[in-house]
């Protein structure tokens, strides 16, 4: 079995034994591997055996970590290279090629998705909602975990998504619908303090937890300013995770209590916010999919204010109201950031439906007809002359045959003749209603068919 050994004096003895997961390295007794020396850090780093080779990631250390003399966040370490984490050694002791499925496992982890769940997955009722829930945490042992402690929980709803990094995660939640963001503090480059704010502010109603390994009173009170409902400690026993998974299943619920939610195209946006209307309810409408995310404000059954993306008001509800693709669900009312919206809500609603007809292309049966007639050219008109004298009328003269004129080819496109932007310039055009279906025109239509 390879393994991993301590060749500092005063530690030599020391070893783990390494398998197809992550191994956490650390002064904590938390840590899988536990090394107890003042200049380890107590969540020190973490690793993990890919044949013949040790894949190893710093976890901001105090004193760092080193591969082969170099201080490294993520490298690999090979065959005959030294592994330093603070002033005490290790090396890679190889007995047996490791299993390759391990890392096929972690690039699933890595993506955020979780690993397939077991059996338990077959559980899952028909039409059972499920809870798409991202963890963000720079650990790849925490997440690798979290998806073999969570993941199997298919009968309760949970969907598992993970990310290593705040760039992942932010990539995750505009390709996913996430109900609930679960994240740690304490990340390197941004800051998970930092990403709790900006998912607060792109997606307020995403329920958000801190879950860390560090007690901090000052950043606990920061995270529940930053829009997260729950700031929780990691657990060191199965029974805490227990805990912390039924308080997670409890918060992602919670609002399924009072609320509605369902796909768009199955029901009409606009019978929704009518339904919450006319019974005078105070709630707002959230509306999501991989493109855009908006809500619409409802108070006492007022349509009050509305937005998306960069517009608010009319706008952000007409285009709102029009979209067939993505989810919606009613949560509870907040004070919006304005009132952008006044007027009684049949009235709103009734000019977002005139809005949307307005912005539909024009059909083959439109009841219009484009009338053209040349324009004749302009020229004085000719002078009068007398009447002459019935006697002095000469006899008309027979007409000259003339050389028939070359035909020349029609097009016709819905029914008409094909015309040209130049004719259309100089056409006089008149618009007049279509004959109805029973082959009767109109009165207007007579008239104006007579004047032509």
């Amino acid at each position: 079995m390879s393994r991993l050994v301590v060749v500092t004096e005063g530690l030599t003895g020391l070893s783990h034994e390494l398998g197809t997961h992550w191994v956490t390295i650390g002064r904590a007794e938390t840590n899988a591997f536990q090394i107890v020396e003042t200049s380890i850090s107590s969540e020190h780093c973490e690793v993990l055996l890919r044949g013949d080779e040790l894949v190893v990631r710093d976890l901001r250390s105090t004193n760092g970590t080193f591969v082969g003399g170099k201080m490294v966040t993520e490298a690999v370490l090979a065959p005959g290279q030294t592994l330093r984490l603070g002033q005490v050694e290790l090396r890679l002791e190889i007995s047996t090629p490791a299993k390759t499925a391990a890392g096929a496992k972690t690039s699933a982890v890595a993506e955020g998705t979780s690993p397939a769940p077991g059996a338990k997955s077959s559980q899952v009722r028909v039409g059972h909602k499920k809870y798409r829930v991202l963890f963000v945490d720079d650990s790849m042992a925490f997440l690798e975990m979290i998806a073999d402690l969570f993941g199997g929980r298919a009968e309760e709803g949970w969907e598992i998504h993970t990310a290593p990094s705040a760039d992942k995660a932010l990539g995750i939640l505009q390709q996913k619908l996430i109900d609930m963001v679960v994240l740690d503090i304490g990340m390197p480059l941004l800051d998970g303090a930092q990403l709790l704010g900006i998912i607060h502010q792109r997606y307020p109603n995403i329920k958000k937890v801190v879950l860390t390994g560090a007690i901090d009173d000052s950043r606990r009170a920061t995270c529940l300013a930053n829009g997260a409902e729950l700031f929780l400690v990691k657990p060191g026993t199965d029974d805490g995770w227990t805990l912390i998974f039924n308080m997670l299943t409890s918060l992602v619920r919670w609002e399924d209590h009072d609320a509605y939610s369902g796909v768009l195209g199955e029901i009409g946006l606009p019978s929704i916010v009518q339904m919450e209307c006319m019974e005078g309810k105070s709630s707002i409408l959230e509306v999501r999919n991989p493109q855009t995310c908006g809500e619409v404000f409802i108070e006492s059954g007022n349509i009050v204010h509305a937005e998306t993306g960069k517009l608010i008001g009319n706008k952000a509800l007409h285009q709102l109201l029009s979209l067939t693709v993505g989810e919606f669900r009613l949560i509870p009312f907040r004070e919006p950031p304005q009132r952008s919206l006044q007027g009684p809500w049949d009235a709103l609603l009734a000019e977002a439906a005139r809005a949307q007809e307005e912005e539909k292309p024009a059909r083959d049966d439109d009841e219009t007809i484009l009338i053209t007639r040349k324009k004749r050219d302009a020229q004085p008109p000719p002078p009068v002359q007398p009447a002459p004298a019935p006697e002095a009328i000469a006899p008309t003269p027979k007409p000259v045959p003339a050389e028939p004129a070359k035909q020349q080819t029609r097009r016709f496109t819905s029914g008409m003749n094909f015309i040209t932007l130049e004719e259309l310039i100089e056409a006089d055009t008149t618009v007049v209603p279509a004959p109805k279906k029973n082959g009767q025109s109109s009165e207007g239509s007579k008239n104006k068919s007579e004047k032509s």
